[in-house]
């Protein structure tokens, strides 16, 4: 897991201080007593009404994503950056010393090195439809437009061709951002209203656009290259979707969640991609026997040796626990072993209830 640095502050600073760091960077991280606190970003700012950050201690504008740790593997991050729409989440060191924040980009970044790339189609995987607004539309306007579809982004338009996407977290970044127009920077003394402003004077011009033909592999790395965590899917130049980050996340998640209740743990990084293969071998066994034995408490552990795999499987029937182990030098040989023991010791059972004698009543 690739960790970055980003601005560290006391609770007690100013929120002020965070702004121009969150210009660079998603977000900030704040501190009580040299502990991790909490971080700031830009939704920190959005809806709150805050016209003098100056005035305002870190403290009162930290949000709380999921805390982790330098030993985090992929699973745990995605499931992390699920649990909310957050573009950074924290990494704590011993006694929550904190040592940096880890964004969505970094961990597409890591799926690509450990080859763990869902095997749909761009199409397959993008939001779609896509909902678009016009660059000379007001911010206001696009807030209006994410509550009404019910959605966090949305596609910028100029004469019929995307030029960007606004999200719910760029509209925080605009509201706190001083690079306005020169004659508008004064806002806090002239009255103007954020939300009156045309996206157009805050909207980068680069956008990341894919068409839909490319594969999951280039659209990933794409998200990499560019450092985004969304593209725009085209279909002859014209938006059809957007893939984010989120989608593949959520994507790989649904590979690493074993059917019928299937519990598997101890699996690292690097051998991630074998859940569904895990779960498809033991999931078939046990589907088997489903008109036997009532099945459950279904726990599927790997131990990774330096050149063997332990795998055991622990399962709980009306006929007792079952507890099934095999080393091997393959997790793939190793989880294809216990599987088939597994269906053996199921059977074995199975035969020895067919054969208890019957109750005779006189």
């Amino acid at each position: 897991m690739e960790i970055k640095k980003t601005l560290i502050l006391d609770c007690a600073e100013t929120a002020s201080k965070a702004i121009p760091r969150l210009m660079d960077v998603p977000a900030v991280i704040v501190t009580r007593n040299g502990k991790y606190l909490g971080l700031i970003d830009h939704r920190s700012f959005a809806g709150q009404g805050i016209r003098d950050t100056s005035v305002i201690k870190c403290e009162n504008v930290i949000v709380k994503p999921p805390v982790l740790t330098e030993s985090a593997g992929v699973i745990e991050l995605i499931g992390a950056f699920m649990l909310g729409h957050f573009k950074a989440l924290p990494i704590v060191g011993d006694n929550d010393r904190p040592l940096g924040i880890t964004t969505r980009v970094e961990l597409v970044k890591e799926l690509l090195s450990e080859k763990l790339i869902p095997a749909e189609s761009v199409p397959e995987l993008m939001s779609s439809p896509v909902y678009i607004i016009a660059a000379n539309d007001t911010l206001g306007a696009a807030m209006g437009a994410m509550k009404e579809k019910n959605t966090n982004k949305l596609v910028v338009m100029a004469n019929g061709y995307p030029i960007g996407i606004v999200s719910d977290f760029d509209i925080g970044s605009w509201v706190t951002r001083s690079n306005i127009p020169s004659d508008r920077k004064n806002r806090e003394q002239t009255n103007i209203n954020v939300a009156d402003l045309r996206i157009s004077e805050f909207l980068r011009p680069d956008i990341t656009t894919m068409e839909q033909s490319a594969t999951m592999q280039e659209a990933m790395e794409r998200m990499v290259q560019k450092g985004v965590s969304a593209v725009v899917v085209t279909a002859n130049k014209k938006p059809v979707g957007v893939l984010s980050a989120l989608d593949i996340f959520k994507r790989i998640r649904e590979m690493a969640e074993a059917p019928d209740g299937i519990n598997i743990s101890g699996l690292s990084g690097d051998n991630a991609g074998m859940y569904p293969h895990m779960s498809e071998k033991i999931g078939h066994v046990l589907g088997k026997f489903t008109k036997t034995f009532t099945v459950s408490n279904v726990n599927v552990h790997v131990k990774e040796q330096k050149s063997t795999f332990t795998v055991s499987v622990h399962l709980d029937t009306e006929e007792g626990p079952l507890s099934i182990k095999e080393e091997r030098k393959s997790l793939r040989e190793t989880v294809d072993e216990v599987a088939s023991e597994l269906e053996k010791a199921l059977r074995k059972r199975k035969d020895m209830r067919k054969a208890k004698p019957r109750a005779t009543s006189y």
